[in-house]
């Protein structure tokens, strides 16, 4: 290398060093405010996905309690709202009178929401993907939609811009059931000391029903214990499992009788000593509010025991 290509390669190398030198600072800088701006970033996200869930929470809050007006202002003032059928709502007050129609014709039903995306394509809106569950007291199981909620930021408070939703259908087991939709409810019985009191209710998209039960005598818990009812597709009937707070447990398959159902249990004690029954749980005919049980063939080991006397349950009614 001669002289002047050393001048000129130390040249280079000293301008390049010069100006590395000189852009250090700002290339610094730069990194720290990028690395700050995405922090803030993501803080900001994280809060308005916050602010979302927290308006999925007040709606179905005020779903759940019948509130049209309060669900309606989620939305913009001329948000909307679509159905699979095409059907559009536009604005508070027309979503309000739509929501209070619904909570009109089914004053007792239930929201649940599941959220399973929310993203923002871009500053001040965000865009919210889920499933809808309703329960109401009427016969059927419940109905389900996929939604799309379309979210924008207005005076620092999150609005539902527009929803689209589209019917699901729910897997569920209520066509084989729904000839015990009558024991939805509670129950009770008072007889010589003894009180029963007993609940049933529906589970699991109306697949399955269950029923809680306490027994007391003379005022003192005796007993308590719950009960699963399904279908058993392998038996071709319902059954039923059953839990006692002693420790025992038991299984029972249904056949529909002229009076009611005829119940086979059979089960063991907390020790392990086998129970069998056979069980009748009678439907009084006009009477929907009135039901009656009656256990026999009652064998507990290698013991037989007396049928027990007929239990007759009243419905408990909601005061007015």
């Amino acid at each position: 290398m001669n002289t002047l290509d050393f001048r000129r390669l130390f040249s280079a190398r000293s301008l390049s060093r010069a100006v590395f030198h000189a852009m250090a600072p700002a290339l610094f800088l730069f990194g720290v405010h990028a690395t700050a701006g995405a922090a803030e970033n993501a803080d900001a996200v994280k809060s308005a996905e916050a602010a979302i869930r927290a308006s999925g929470d007040a709606f179905t809050k005020a779903f759940n309690r019948g509130d049209a007006k309060t669900v309606a202002e989620l939305w913009t003032p001329d948000g909307t709202v679509a159905d699979d059928q095409g059907e559009m709502t536009r604005g508070r007050k027309a979503i309000e009178a739509e929501y209070a129609a619904l909570f009109k014709e089914h004053p007792h039903a239930k929201i649940q929401i599941a959220i399973q995306s929310i993203e923002f394509p871009a500053p001040g809106t965000a865009v919210e993907d889920g499933v809808t569950t309703i329960t109401t007291s009427r016969p059927g199981p419940p109905r389900a939609s996929r939604y799309t909620a379309v979210h924008v930021r207005v005076d620092g408070q999150w609005l539902m811009a527009s929803v689209r939703e589209s019917t699901v259908d729910v897997p569920s087991s209520y066509a084989r059931l729904q000839d015990l939709e009558f024991l939805v409810g509670k129950w009770q019985a008072t007889s010589g000391g003894i009180a029963v009191k007993t609940e049933f209710q529906w589970i699991a998209n109306k697949s399955f029903l269950k029923r809680e039960y306490q027994t007391a005598r003379d005022g003192v818990a005796a007993s308590s214990g719950f009960q699963i009812i399904g279908w058993d597709a392998q038996a071709g009937k319902i059954r039923s499992w059953s839990f006692d707070s002693s420790g025992g447990h038991g299984t029972a398959l249904w056949t529909p009788a002229a009076d009611g159902w005829q119940l086979v249990s059979r089960g063991q004690t907390t020790d392990g000593t086998p129970t069998a029954s056979r069980d009748r749980l009678i439907r009084v005919p006009g009477e929907p509010n009135v039901l009656g049980w009656q256990s026999s063939d009652r064998h507990l080991g290698n013991v037989d025991l007396p049928d027990s006397a007929e239990v007759v349950l009243d419905r408990v009614t909601s005061k007015k």
